[in-house]
């Protein structure tokens, strides 16, 4: 509990509502003791809180500029709406259009997606002015200077402490990898729960590379234009290390089934390797936790000492003749000593680097490679284009919520609720593209204005004191943007709290405040779960096709850049890095969209079982790939063989038949069986030449070099078959579809 509480009030997301809340309180005093009326201040105070929504993790200049455009945005929409709001005809098609557009802003990003949140909301909060004491020019200029005033707060402070972003998302990243790494040793042993374990892994995978992905792209942009400082050299190793961790972690060196039957008399060897698991995991974890606290990373004596006597099972069982054990089970055990030796390498770098206070310049060389790997956004007129169909989930989601929120502003004004316009904050905050995401929205608004509505209404029966009132409403404000992009549910409780305590201290009529936040709410919660249901929905089995695509697409350039690194031996080029990380993301992407897909309703799950066997292979294969370039990473000296060029053609020619058959397109006629049983052949001969000949000559290095040849061959063959399966299924799915 101490170190979640460290590690909330040293996270970004409480130092911005600091800053939030600073640059809130300064306007609004000196508007009070200033000019005497608190109208320009809470004018100002509403820009603060729209432009606060675009201050997220990213490069300086992506974060700038996102704000900047905020500005622009929120006051273009607060004076477009205040002029449209003196007649209902014209407010109408208004509100429509500028939902729409505002919106559609999404198809440039995750980013863009906030600023034009951001934008959203100076357009509903319009709503709630009636310009007596300011005309809609005035306003909408001091929502602007507002927007202005807090960028200048949050890049300054930015630029005093740089480093809290980077230092976040790695600790975040290392507590994802220890889980990532916790259920990969629960897999071991949890045969019965492997399939919701598996599940687990693909939505953990998915986090994992958009948190590298966001990493990647600050560490690097920050290199690229301010040097190369020792705490930033710092910061790149351990990102390094952590990348390589994950293709180590995807890596899959045992099949679980065949592991069971091979050692379902003899556990303790797998046990071993479990609690190795477990020990490495939770170091990660507290390394994560030392990064929270500034403090030394100390290292675990365990995992040596574990590690140590794994190793020394393992050679006791390949020297005897083990009647519950044969050849395959302890060249089983063999590979994942291997994979764990190489984590634990990994593990003591990081730990390395990160207690080091000094580190030789030695990647200065390498600081004009970065940029193939740096995501450059895409703001060309082409997406706006290229998204303006019925086929994009932009488009539709653009369009069902302009005419939901135009609803929603007419139930609000001929039922004469009391603050209609938060019907339609509620529509903006939950609604969403996907079912799915906006049913779970659903789910934690609802409950959250339930529980904050009881606690206001306890405390309103307590006291009336207005001073109380209104430290209640700082402090829950504080909390609420402390929790809004880390856990919906709590920011729902506690704006809600904020809110009414708020309007207690300008009206004493708060109970129906409470009454109609939470009737607001409901209605909102309504009108968005069906509009996302019955009005243009969007279901993942109308894109998953094109993640699929992508996913294959990339696979083929990993296994090229895997191959020609086993072929041509050297350093690991930055082609197979870069192949690497966009297989991690399509693959991440995949496994989203598959999960959002659970969650929507049963009858809207089309093709659910075969997009699940196929997705399972897709990660299957992912990570059989991942376990062969880590191997000829790690194994530079393991001989090529030319037979096994044909092993790897017969994968790409399935993997593109594949791609075929989900494009709709004839295969071509091209026959690989036979090429490839002449090629499994010759490698087996091969490798049956190089076992007589070391029996004979009794040379160790050779023997060791026989057998990682035979692994290599053998993983290939071990793809092969994964992208027949692979094939296989897509046919099969097509064929469901037609």
């Amino acid at each position: 509990m101490k170190d979640k509480l460290r590690k909330f009030f040293k996270s970004t997301d409480f130092y911005k509502s600091m800053i939030l809340i600073v640059a809130v309180l300064i306007p609004v005093q000196l508007s009070k003791y200033l000019w005497g009326t608190p109208a320009i201040g809470f004018s100002m105070a509403l820009g603060v809180f729209f432009n606060s929504l675009t201050n997220i993790a990213g490069s300086v200049k992506h974060r700038t500029y996102g704000m900047l455009f905020s500005v622009g945005l929120t006051f273009f929409a607060t004076l477009a709406m205040g002029y449209a709001a003196f007649s209902l005809w014209l407010l109408l098609p208004v509100l429509a259009a500028l939902t729409f557009s505002i919106s559609y802003l999404s198809v440039y990003g995750f980013r863009a997606s906030l600023v034009a949140l951001s934008g959203m909301f100076a357009l509903v909060i319009s709503f709630a002015n009636e310009y007596v004491q300011l005309s809609v020019l005035e306003y909408a200029s001091l929502v602007g200077l507002g927007g202005l005033w807090y960028s200048v707060l949050a890049s300054l402070f930015n630029f005093i402490n740089p480093k809290m972003y980077v230092e976040e998302l790695l600790s975040e990243a290392l507590d994802l990898t220890s889980l990532y790494l916790g259920i990969r040793g629960k897999l071991l042993t949890e045969s019965i729960n492997r399939s919701s374990l598996s599940e687990k892994l693909f939505e953990l995978q998915a986090a994992l590379s958009a948190k590298h992905e966001t990493l990647r792209n600050i560490i690097f942009t920050r290199r690229k234009n301010s040097g190369f400082s020792n705490k930033m050299r710092r910061e790149l190793l351990v990102f390094i290390e952590l990348v390589d961790l994950l293709e180590l972690a995807i890596a899959t060196p045992v099949d679980y089934e065949e592991m069971d039957r091979v050692f379902k008399k003899n556990s303790k060897e797998i046990l071993s390797f479990a609690t190795f698991i477990h020990e490495l995991a939770e170091q990660f974890s507290q390394i994560s936790k030392a990064i929270v606290r500034s403090e030394k990373i100390v290292p675990n004596p365990k995992i040596a000492t574990l590690l140590k006597e794994i190793d020394t099972t393992v050679r006791i069982l390949s020297n005897t003749n083990n009647k519950h054990v044969n050849k395959a089970g302890v060249f089983m055990l063999t590979s994942l000593l291997e994979y764990q030796a190489v984590q634990n390498e990994k593990l003591k770098s990081i730990e390395r680097v990160l207690n080091t206070m000094s580190l030789k310049n030695s990647l200065g060389s390498e600081s004009r490679k970065d940029t193939p790997f740096l995501t450059a956004p895409d703001y060309g007129v082409h997406k706006l284009k290229s998204n303006f169909t019925f086929q994009s989930s932009i488009f539709r989601h653009s369009l069902r919520l302009s005419i939901v929120m135009v609803i929603g502003f007419l139930i609000g004004e001929f039922l004469s609720f009391q603050n209609s316009y938060w019907i339609l904050i509620t529509l903006l905050v939950i609604m969403r593209p996907s079912y799915g995401l906006t049913k779970k929205r659903v789910k934690q608004r609802v409950l959250g204005t339930l529980i904050g509505a009881v606690f206001s209404l306890g405390i309103v029966y307590l006291t009336q004191d207005t001073f109380v009132f209104g430290v209640i409403a700082v402090v829950s404000l504080a909390v609420a943007l402390s929790f809004v992009q880390l856990n919906y549910k709590t920011f729902a409780v506690f704006i809600t709290i904020h809110i009414v305590f708020v309007y207690s201290l300008y009206s004493s009529d708060v109970i129906h405040a409470i009454q109609f936040r939470i009737i607001d709410t409901l209605v909102g919660a309504v009108l968005a779960t069906f509009s996302n249901l019955f009005l243009f929905p969007s279901w993942e089995y109308m894109t998953v096709d094109d993640l699929i695509l992508e996913a294959l697409k990339t696979q083929q350039i990993y296994l090229k850049e895997i191959y020609e690194k086993y072929r041509d031996k050297g350093l690991t080029t930055v082609a197979y890095k870069l192949s690497r990380k966009k297989a991690f993301l399509a693959m991440g992407e995949l496994n989203a969209a598959f999960q959002r897909m659970t969650q929507e309703p049963k009858s809207r799950q089309k093709y659910f079982n075969e997009l699940y066997k196929i997705v399972v292979l897709e990660n299957t294969f992912l990570s059989s790939l991942a376990s062969l370039g880590t191997y000829v990473r790690n194994h530079t000296d393991v001989p090529f063989l030319e037979e096994t060029e044909e092993l790897g053609r017969n994968i790409k020619i399935k993997l593109q038949q594949a791609t075929a058959l989900l494009k709709f397109k004839p295969l071509e006629d091209e026959i690989v069986s036979k090429e490839f049983e002449d090629a499994q052949k010759h490698v087996e001969e091969k490798f049956d030449n190089r076992v007589v000949y070391n029996r004979n000559k009794d040379q160790k290095s050779s023997s060791n070099s026989a057998q990682e040849t035979r692994l290599v061959s053998e993983q290939l063959s071990y793809l092969s078959n994964l992208s027949q399966n692979i094939c296989h299924r897509i046919e099969v799915y097509q064929n469901k579809k037609s």
